[in-house]
Protein backbone atom coordinates (compact mmCIF):
# COMPACT_ATOMS: atom_id res chain seq x y z
CA UNK A 1 0.00 0.00 0.00
CA UNK A 2 1.46 3.34 -1.06
CA UNK A 3 1.56 6.08 1.57
CA UNK A 4 1.70 9.76 0.66
CA UNK A 5 2.42 12.32 3.38
CA UNK A 6 3.01 16.04 3.35
CA UNK A 7 6.27 16.82 5.19
CA UNK A 8 6.10 16.88 8.96
CA UNK A 9 6.52 20.30 10.56
CA UNK A 10 9.40 20.48 13.03
CA UNK A 11 9.30 22.86 15.97
CA UNK A 12 12.30 25.17 16.42
CA UNK A 13 14.50 24.67 19.46
CA UNK A 14 12.96 26.07 22.60
CA UNK A 15 9.48 26.28 21.12
CA UNK A 16 6.45 24.37 22.39
CA UNK A 17 6.47 20.86 20.98
CA UNK A 18 4.15 20.66 18.01
CA UNK A 19 1.42 18.04 17.96
CA UNK A 20 0.97 16.39 14.53
CA UNK A 21 -2.60 15.79 13.38
CA UNK A 22 -3.11 13.48 10.44
CA UNK A 23 -6.02 13.97 8.06
CA UNK A 24 -6.70 11.21 5.54
CA UNK A 25 -7.50 11.73 1.87
CA UNK A 26 -9.44 8.79 0.43
CA UNK A 27 -9.68 9.19 -3.34
CA UNK A 28 -9.21 7.52 -6.70
CA UNK A 29 -5.64 8.78 -6.92
CA UNK A 30 -4.76 7.14 -10.24
CA UNK A 31 -7.34 9.24 -12.09
CA UNK A 32 -5.73 12.41 -13.54
CA UNK A 33 -8.62 14.65 -12.45
CA UNK A 34 -8.16 13.49 -8.85
CA UNK A 35 -4.69 15.03 -8.77
CA UNK A 36 -6.39 18.42 -8.83
CA UNK A 37 -8.46 17.52 -5.75
CA UNK A 38 -5.34 16.24 -3.99
CA UNK A 39 -3.57 19.52 -4.76
CA UNK A 40 -6.52 21.48 -3.41
CA UNK A 41 -6.39 19.52 -0.15
CA UNK A 42 -2.64 20.12 0.08
CA UNK A 43 -3.14 23.88 -0.15
CA UNK A 44 -5.84 23.66 2.53
CA UNK A 45 -3.44 21.86 4.87
CA UNK A 46 -0.80 24.54 4.36
CA UNK A 47 -3.33 27.29 5.05
CA UNK A 48 -4.59 25.43 8.13
CA UNK A 49 -1.05 25.22 9.51
CA UNK A 50 -0.56 28.94 8.93
CA UNK A 51 -3.84 29.58 10.77
CA UNK A 52 -2.77 27.30 13.63
CA UNK A 53 0.48 29.24 13.98
CA UNK A 54 -1.38 32.55 14.10
CA UNK A 55 -3.69 31.16 16.77
CA UNK A 56 -0.65 29.90 18.68
CA UNK A 57 -2.01 26.37 18.51
CA UNK A 58 0.50 23.56 18.81
CA UNK A 59 -1.43 21.47 16.29
CA UNK A 60 0.13 20.99 12.87
CA UNK A 61 -1.72 19.15 10.15
CA UNK A 62 -0.41 16.64 7.64
CA UNK A 63 -2.16 14.85 4.81
CA UNK A 64 -2.10 11.09 4.39
CA UNK A 65 -3.41 10.14 0.92
CA UNK A 66 -4.62 6.66 0.00
CA UNK A 67 -6.06 5.29 -3.25
CA UNK A 68 -9.58 3.94 -2.75
CA UNK A 69 -9.96 3.37 -6.54
CA UNK A 70 -13.54 4.52 -6.25
CA UNK A 71 -14.66 1.03 -5.17
CA UNK A 72 -16.29 -0.47 -2.09
CA UNK A 73 -13.54 -3.00 -1.40
CA UNK A 74 -10.68 -0.54 -1.61
CA UNK A 75 -12.72 2.04 0.33
CA UNK A 76 -13.01 -0.44 3.21
CA UNK A 77 -9.30 -1.24 3.06
CA UNK A 78 -8.41 2.44 3.19
CA UNK A 79 -10.81 2.98 6.10
CA UNK A 80 -9.18 0.19 8.11
CA UNK A 81 -5.74 1.63 7.42
CA UNK A 82 -6.80 5.16 8.39
CA UNK A 83 -8.37 3.92 11.62
CA UNK A 84 -5.18 2.02 12.47
CA UNK A 85 -3.17 5.18 11.77
CA UNK A 86 -5.51 7.17 14.06
CA UNK A 87 -6.40 9.87 11.54
CA UNK A 88 -8.46 12.68 13.04
CA UNK A 89 -10.73 12.91 10.01
CA UNK A 90 -11.06 11.93 6.37
CA UNK A 91 -11.44 14.04 3.24
CA UNK A 92 -13.52 11.74 1.05
CA UNK A 93 -14.12 8.92 0.24
CA UNK A 94 -14.09 9.61 -3.49
CA UNK A 95 -17.08 7.53 -4.60
CA UNK A 96 -20.46 6.78 -3.10
CA UNK A 97 -19.60 3.06 -3.31
CA UNK A 98 -16.54 3.56 -1.11
CA UNK A 99 -18.36 5.95 1.23
CA UNK A 100 -21.31 3.62 1.80
CA UNK A 101 -19.12 0.55 2.28
CA UNK A 102 -16.83 2.23 4.83
CA UNK A 103 -19.50 4.18 6.73
CA UNK A 104 -19.98 1.66 9.55
CA UNK A 105 -16.23 1.35 10.13
CA UNK A 106 -15.74 5.09 10.43
CA UNK A 107 -18.85 5.41 12.59
CA UNK A 108 -17.65 2.79 15.05
CA UNK A 109 -14.20 4.41 15.22
CA UNK A 110 -15.70 7.93 15.52
CA UNK A 111 -13.78 9.27 12.53
CA UNK A 112 -15.54 12.18 10.75
CA UNK A 113 -15.53 12.18 6.96
CA UNK A 114 -16.24 15.15 4.72
CA UNK A 115 -17.12 14.05 1.22
CA UNK A 116 -16.54 16.34 -1.73
CA UNK A 117 -17.58 13.95 -4.53
CA UNK A 118 -19.46 11.05 -2.88
CA UNK A 119 -22.90 12.35 -3.66
CA UNK A 120 -25.51 9.70 -2.90
CA UNK A 121 -28.02 11.21 -0.48
CA UNK A 122 -28.32 7.84 1.26
CA UNK A 123 -24.83 8.27 2.76
CA UNK A 124 -26.01 11.11 5.00
CA UNK A 125 -29.49 9.75 5.68
CA UNK A 126 -28.70 6.53 7.56
CA UNK A 127 -28.60 8.05 11.05
CA UNK A 128 -24.79 8.11 11.32
CA UNK A 129 -23.07 11.04 12.99
CA UNK A 130 -19.70 10.99 11.23
CA UNK A 131 -20.38 11.61 7.49
CA UNK A 132 -20.64 15.13 6.05
CA UNK A 133 -20.73 16.44 2.50
CA UNK A 134 -19.74 19.87 1.14
CA UNK A 135 -21.69 19.43 -2.12
CA UNK A 136 -25.31 18.61 -2.85
CA UNK A 137 -26.57 15.02 -2.77
CA UNK A 138 -28.30 13.00 -5.47
CA UNK A 139 -31.73 14.19 -4.30
CA UNK A 140 -30.63 17.81 -4.88
CA UNK A 141 -28.83 17.08 -8.16
CA UNK A 142 -31.70 15.00 -9.52
CA UNK A 143 -34.27 17.68 -8.78
CA UNK A 144 -32.14 20.35 -10.44
CA UNK A 145 -31.39 18.17 -13.47
CA UNK A 146 -35.10 17.56 -13.92
CA UNK A 147 -35.66 21.31 -13.95
CA UNK A 148 -32.90 21.75 -16.54
CA UNK A 149 -34.27 18.98 -18.78
CA UNK A 150 -37.83 20.31 -18.70
CA UNK A 151 -37.39 24.09 -18.60
CA UNK A 152 -33.97 24.78 -20.13
CA UNK A 153 -33.48 21.98 -22.67
CA UNK A 154 -37.21 21.65 -23.42
CA UNK A 155 -36.83 17.88 -23.71
CA UNK A 156 -39.65 15.62 -24.88
CA UNK A 157 -37.90 12.28 -25.35
CA UNK A 158 -35.29 11.79 -22.62
CA UNK A 159 -32.66 9.04 -22.83
CA UNK A 160 -30.73 8.55 -19.57
CA UNK A 161 -27.41 6.66 -19.69
CA UNK A 162 -26.11 5.35 -16.35
CA UNK A 163 -23.89 2.66 -14.88
CA UNK A 164 -24.20 0.41 -11.82
CA UNK A 165 -22.22 2.59 -9.39
CA UNK A 166 -24.06 3.70 -6.25
CA UNK A 167 -23.99 7.36 -7.26
CA UNK A 168 -25.10 6.81 -10.85
CA UNK A 169 -27.94 4.49 -9.82
CA UNK A 170 -29.18 6.83 -7.09
CA UNK A 171 -29.05 9.89 -9.35
CA UNK A 172 -30.76 8.07 -12.22
CA UNK A 173 -33.53 6.86 -9.90
CA UNK A 174 -34.04 10.41 -8.61
CA UNK A 175 -34.10 11.98 -12.06
CA UNK A 176 -36.28 9.41 -13.81
CA UNK A 177 -38.76 9.36 -10.92
CA UNK A 178 -39.23 13.10 -11.41
CA UNK A 179 -39.53 12.79 -15.20
CA UNK A 180 -41.42 9.56 -15.77
CA UNK A 181 -44.83 10.88 -14.70
CA UNK A 182 -44.43 14.20 -16.46
CA UNK A 183 -47.32 14.33 -18.95
CA UNK A 184 -45.32 15.87 -21.80
CA UNK A 185 -42.26 13.60 -21.58
CA UNK A 186 -41.20 10.10 -22.55
CA UNK A 187 -38.23 8.82 -20.56
CA UNK A 188 -36.11 5.67 -20.72
CA UNK A 189 -32.83 4.56 -19.16
CA UNK A 190 -29.87 2.60 -20.53
CA UNK A 191 -27.23 0.76 -18.46
CA UNK A 192 -23.53 0.72 -19.43
CA UNK A 193 -20.51 -0.78 -17.70
CA UNK A 194 -18.78 1.49 -15.21
CA UNK A 195 -15.43 1.02 -16.98
CA UNK A 196 -16.80 1.07 -20.52
CA UNK A 197 -15.46 3.48 -23.12
CA UNK A 198 -17.46 2.02 -26.02
CA UNK A 199 -20.82 3.75 -26.28
CA UNK A 200 -21.74 2.69 -29.81
CA UNK A 201 -24.65 0.50 -28.67
CA UNK A 202 -25.94 3.22 -26.34
CA UNK A 203 -25.84 5.82 -29.12
CA UNK A 204 -27.70 3.48 -31.49
CA UNK A 205 -30.36 2.89 -28.82
CA UNK A 206 -30.72 6.65 -28.26
CA UNK A 207 -31.09 7.19 -32.00
CA UNK A 208 -33.77 4.47 -32.26
CA UNK A 209 -35.55 6.05 -29.30
CA UNK A 210 -35.45 9.36 -31.19
CA UNK A 211 -34.07 11.09 -28.11
CA UNK A 212 -33.94 14.87 -28.19
CA UNK A 213 -32.09 15.01 -24.83
CA UNK A 214 -29.48 12.51 -23.62
CA UNK A 215 -28.55 12.70 -19.95
CA UNK A 216 -25.19 11.06 -19.32
CA UNK A 217 -24.94 9.91 -15.68
CA UNK A 218 -22.15 7.35 -15.91
CA UNK A 219 -18.79 8.12 -14.27
CA UNK A 220 -17.04 11.36 -15.17
CA UNK A 221 -13.95 9.63 -16.70
CA UNK A 222 -16.32 8.07 -19.27
CA UNK A 223 -17.79 11.38 -20.43
CA UNK A 224 -15.09 12.28 -22.95
CA UNK A 225 -15.39 8.97 -24.82
CA UNK A 226 -19.19 9.31 -24.82
CA UNK A 227 -19.15 12.81 -26.33
CA UNK A 228 -16.69 11.75 -29.03
CA UNK A 229 -18.98 8.82 -29.89
CA UNK A 230 -21.97 11.17 -30.18
CA UNK A 231 -19.98 13.43 -32.49
CA UNK A 232 -18.84 10.56 -34.73
CA UNK A 233 -22.41 9.25 -34.96
CA UNK A 234 -23.74 12.66 -35.96
CA UNK A 235 -26.47 12.51 -33.30
CA UNK A 236 -28.16 15.88 -32.82
CA UNK A 237 -29.76 15.32 -29.41
CA UNK A 238 -28.86 17.85 -26.72
CA UNK A 239 -26.57 16.42 -24.03
CA UNK A 240 -26.60 16.99 -20.28
CA UNK A 241 -23.39 15.62 -18.79
CA UNK A 242 -22.37 14.40 -15.37
CA UNK A 243 -20.61 16.85 -13.02
CA UNK A 244 -16.90 17.38 -13.63
CA UNK A 245 -17.28 17.49 -17.40
CA UNK A 246 -16.61 21.24 -17.45
CA UNK A 247 -12.91 20.33 -17.19
CA UNK A 248 -13.10 18.64 -20.60
CA UNK A 249 -12.36 20.36 -23.90
CA UNK A 250 -13.67 19.10 -27.21
CA UNK A 251 -12.02 21.72 -29.38
CA UNK A 252 -13.86 23.70 -32.02
CA UNK A 253 -15.22 20.81 -34.06
CA UNK A 254 -19.00 20.94 -34.33
CA UNK A 255 -21.00 18.89 -31.85
CA UNK A 256 -24.57 18.98 -30.51
CA UNK A 257 -25.48 21.32 -27.67
CA UNK A 258 -23.65 20.03 -24.60
CA UNK A 259 -24.40 21.11 -21.04
CA UNK A 260 -23.01 20.15 -17.66
CA UNK A 261 -24.45 20.78 -14.21
CA UNK A 262 -21.73 21.49 -11.64
CA UNK A 263 -21.94 21.85 -7.88
CA UNK A 264 -21.77 25.26 -6.26
CA UNK A 265 -21.20 28.70 -7.72
CA UNK A 266 -18.01 30.17 -9.16
CA UNK A 267 -17.37 33.65 -7.69
CA UNK A 268 -14.36 34.43 -9.89
CA UNK A 269 -14.54 38.09 -8.85
CA UNK A 270 -14.18 37.39 -5.10
CA UNK A 271 -10.78 37.87 -3.39
CA UNK A 272 -10.64 34.43 -1.71
CA UNK A 273 -11.49 32.62 -4.95
CA UNK A 274 -8.88 34.67 -6.81
CA UNK A 275 -6.20 34.08 -4.17
CA UNK A 276 -6.76 30.33 -4.13
CA UNK A 277 -6.83 30.08 -7.91
CA UNK A 278 -3.63 32.09 -8.25
CA UNK A 279 -1.87 30.11 -5.52
CA UNK A 280 -2.91 26.88 -7.24
CA UNK A 281 -1.64 28.02 -10.65
CA UNK A 282 1.63 29.29 -9.16
CA UNK A 283 2.27 26.00 -7.39
CA UNK A 284 1.04 23.42 -9.87
CA UNK A 285 1.36 25.29 -13.21
CA UNK A 286 -2.18 24.49 -14.28
CA UNK A 287 -5.69 25.70 -13.55
CA UNK A 288 -7.65 24.06 -10.72
CA UNK A 289 -10.66 21.88 -11.45
CA UNK A 290 -13.98 22.14 -9.59
CA UNK A 291 -12.75 19.27 -7.40
CA UNK A 292 -9.79 21.41 -6.27
CA UNK A 293 -12.21 23.88 -4.67
CA UNK A 294 -14.41 21.19 -3.11
CA UNK A 295 -11.45 19.32 -1.60
CA UNK A 296 -9.97 22.55 -0.30
CA UNK A 297 -13.22 23.38 1.47
CA UNK A 298 -13.56 19.88 2.92
CA UNK A 299 -10.03 19.86 4.32
CA UNK A 300 -10.36 23.43 5.61
CA UNK A 301 -13.54 22.61 7.52
CA UNK A 302 -12.01 19.55 9.17
CA UNK A 303 -8.98 21.54 10.29
CA UNK A 304 -11.14 24.46 11.49
CA UNK A 305 -13.28 22.14 13.63
CA UNK A 306 -10.16 20.68 15.25
CA UNK A 307 -8.68 24.11 15.98
CA UNK A 308 -12.03 25.35 17.28
CA UNK A 309 -12.16 22.53 19.83
CA UNK A 310 -8.44 22.23 20.48
CA UNK A 311 -9.23 18.52 20.27
CA UNK A 312 -8.94 15.60 17.87
CA UNK A 313 -11.86 13.74 19.47
CA UNK A 314 -14.17 12.65 16.66
CA UNK A 315 -17.40 13.34 18.53
CA UNK A 316 -16.32 16.89 19.32
CA UNK A 317 -15.19 17.49 15.74
CA UNK A 318 -18.54 16.25 14.40
CA UNK A 319 -20.45 18.43 16.86
CA UNK A 320 -18.46 21.49 15.74
CA UNK A 321 -19.06 20.73 12.09
CA UNK A 322 -22.82 20.57 12.67
CA UNK A 323 -22.80 24.04 14.18
CA UNK A 324 -20.34 25.58 11.73
CA UNK A 325 -21.04 28.17 9.07
CA UNK A 326 -17.84 28.15 7.07
CA UNK A 327 -16.77 30.76 4.52
CA UNK A 328 -16.09 28.34 1.67
CA UNK A 329 -14.47 29.28 -1.61
CA UNK A 330 -17.86 29.08 -3.37
CA UNK A 331 -19.86 30.67 -0.57
CA UNK A 332 -21.03 29.79 2.95
CA UNK A 333 -21.11 26.10 3.88
CA UNK A 334 -23.19 24.61 6.65
CA UNK A 335 -24.63 21.17 7.31
CA UNK A 336 -28.03 19.79 8.16
CA UNK A 337 -28.43 17.62 11.26
CA UNK A 338 -27.73 14.57 9.09
CA UNK A 339 -24.47 15.99 7.71
CA UNK A 340 -25.81 16.83 4.26
CA UNK A 341 -24.91 20.13 2.64
CA UNK A 342 -27.49 22.72 3.59
CA UNK A 343 -28.90 24.80 0.72
CA UNK A 344 -26.72 23.45 -2.12
CA UNK A 345 -26.39 25.53 -5.27
CA UNK A 346 -25.56 24.52 -8.83
CA UNK A 347 -24.34 26.15 -12.04
CA UNK A 348 -25.22 25.10 -15.55
CA UNK A 349 -22.59 25.41 -18.32
CA UNK A 350 -22.96 25.14 -22.09
CA UNK A 351 -20.11 24.19 -24.39
CA UNK A 352 -19.45 26.87 -27.00
CA UNK A 353 -17.43 25.11 -29.68
CA UNK A 354 -17.87 28.15 -31.94
CA UNK A 355 -16.31 30.40 -29.29
CA UNK A 356 -12.81 28.97 -28.75
CA UNK A 357 -14.24 25.68 -27.53
CA UNK A 358 -15.00 26.80 -23.98
CA UNK A 359 -17.65 26.21 -21.32
CA UNK A 360 -19.78 29.23 -20.46
CA UNK A 361 -22.10 29.55 -17.49
CA UNK A 362 -25.71 30.02 -18.57
CA UNK A 363 -27.67 29.67 -15.33
CA UNK A 364 -27.51 29.08 -11.59
CA UNK A 365 -29.85 27.07 -9.37
CA UNK A 366 -31.80 27.96 -7.35
CA UNK A 367 -32.37 30.92 -9.64
CA UNK A 368 -30.59 34.09 -8.49
CA UNK A 369 -28.59 32.05 -5.95
CA UNK A 370 -25.67 33.99 -4.51
CA UNK A 371 -26.87 37.27 -6.05
CA UNK A 372 -26.79 39.21 -2.78
CA UNK A 373 -24.10 37.12 -1.11
CA UNK A 374 -21.21 38.99 0.46
CA UNK A 375 -18.00 38.56 -1.50
CA UNK A 376 -15.28 36.94 0.60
Amino acid sequence: MLVFLLPRTIAPAGAEELRPVTLGLSAWLTQPIVQSAWHGAELAIEDANALAARKKSSYRFRLLAQDDQGTANFGVNVARYFIKEKVAGVIGPWSSDAAMAAAELYEAARVPQIGFTAGTSQWTSQGHRMPFRVVGGTADVGATMAEVVVNTLKGKRIFVIHNDSAYSNALTDELTTRLVNHPALTTTRYLVGRRSTDFNAAIKAASQFQADVIVFLALFPQASAFVEEVRRAGLQARMLLVGGASTLSFGQAALPQAYVLEYELAPEHCPRWKRFTQAYVNRFREAPSPYSYYAYDAASMLAAAILQNNSTDGERIAASLRGMRHAGLSGPISFTASGAKAAPRFRLYRYEYQNKGQWHQVSVFPHRAGLNEKCQ
